[in-house]
Parts: C-alpha cells; structure tokens; sequence
C-alpha cells in the first residue's frame, strides 16, 4: 500500500496537473487576506467552501493521472483493486490535509486576522476545512471515469453535484425537514452554520464535534461504496 501511495503521488507531481488548482488556492488566499484585519469565522468559512470547489478538481486529476493503459498495468502490478482505488483516495486525502493546514495557517502566519484570535477558532477552522475537502473527495469519486465514461459528463457532474450541495445547504427549501432526506443530502450545511458564529465563541460544544464528525462519517460512507462499486465492477 505505501508503495502504491507514493507511486501515485509522484506520477500526480509528473503531470503538472496540480498546478492549476495550487495556483487558484494561492491566489485565493493571498486575495483573501490582502486587506486586515478580517474576521476570523467568515474568513474561513469562505476559504472552506472555496476549498470544497477545489478539491473536486485535485480529485479528478489525481483520479486520472494515470492513461487508462498504464492503469491496468498498475492494477496488474497491485494484484488488489481494492488497494488500488484506496491508494488513490489516500492521496486525494494527503492534499485536502496539506491544503487544510496552509488555508488554516496563512493568515496567522501573515497577521491577517482582527485581534482576538483563539486556539478554538484555529480548531473549527481546521475542522472546516478538512472536513469540506473530504466530503468534495467522496462526492467527485463517483464521477470519475470508473463510473462515468466521458469527460466532459466527469466534468459536469463534479461541478454540478458540488454546487447543488451548495444551494442545498444556504437554501430554505421543504424538503430539509423531512428527517430521512436530510440525512441522505450531502451535509454541507452543517459547516455553514458552525461558520456562521461570530468571533467571540470560546469554547467547543459537542454540537459543533458531532456536526462536524457526521460530515466525516458521511464522507467516509460515501468513499466505501464507491471502492465497492469499482471493485465489483472490476471483478464482473
């Protein structure tokens, strides 16, 4: 497994493929932050949910790094289709970790901030970010090639699966009362109204650890039916 890993993050850093979304993540923070001070939760909520935008395209990318010739040859090589998909989910998990720390870190590093910065804010923001770029990496898997064999529908389906997850969740639609629905929509929403607090929180309630841990257990549902789906694909 580690030796999948790190094969396929060298071949990802090959195909200058990352280069696109690091730039826009740069540029996003240093716009971001040009002016301070800024508040803290909006400016992380908003750095988040650009974040969440992002990771659909780094998971792509990596996804289809490799041509579909070399990857039979990988998957022959790993003698485990199961391995295979969980190495690339991995990886995709590795740069939502890094990209997490950086949009978290940058403007504490750079000042950014109005005074008053606590270390229970660093740890929602934290928690924000992470947990938006897993949910992006679950949602976007099920659009790669695997699953959906042309391009441009890979492409389509990304953008518009990630956006209609963004309506859903600033949307006072019906249909989020029904219980059972609401549990099966992507929980986005759950981020926005952990971000929407002002400054002054200073301490962590369970609700916002349970809210964000559902975000993480959905994610993490989603990521094992699709590893089952393509294994079994495969295998028939």
């Amino acid at each position: 497994m580690k030796g999948l890993i790190h094969y396929f993050f060298a071949n990802y850093f090959r195909t200058y493929k990352y280069v696109p979304p690091v730039s826009i993540f740069i540029m996003m923070l240093v716009i971001n932050y040009a002016y301070t001070s800024n508040p803290i939760m909006s400016s992380y909520s908003f750095t988040s949910l650009m974040l969440f935008f992002i990771m659909g395209w780094v998971t792509i990318s990596i996804l289809h790094a490799e041509d579909k010739d070399q990857k039979e040859i990988t998957i022959m090589h790993a003698k485990n289709i199961r391995g295979y998909y969980l190495a690339l989910v991995i990886n995709c998990v590795m740069v939502g970790l890094i990209f997490s720390i950086v949009a978290v870190a940058y403007p504490i590093v750079f000042h950014a901030f109005s005074p008053g910065l606590h270390i229970d804010h660093i740890v929602i923001g934290f928690l924000a970010h992470f947990s938006l770029s897993l949910l992006s990496i679950a949602l976007s898997l099920f659009f790669t090639r695997e699953l959906v064999k042309s391009d441009v529908n890979t492409w389509w389906g990304v953008t518009s699966i990630l956006i209609v997850s963004l309506v859903l969740a600033v949307a006072k639609v019906d249909i989020l009362k029904i219980k059972l629905i609401n549990w099966l929509l992507p929980p986005l929403r759950y981020s926005l109204d952990i971000m929407s607090v002002d400054d002054e929180i200073i301490f962590l309630s369970g609700q916002i650890y349970w809210k964000f841990g559902w975000i993480f257990i959905y994610s993490l549902i989603l990521i094992t039916i699709y590893i089952a789906v393509v294994q079994k694909r495969r295998i028939l």
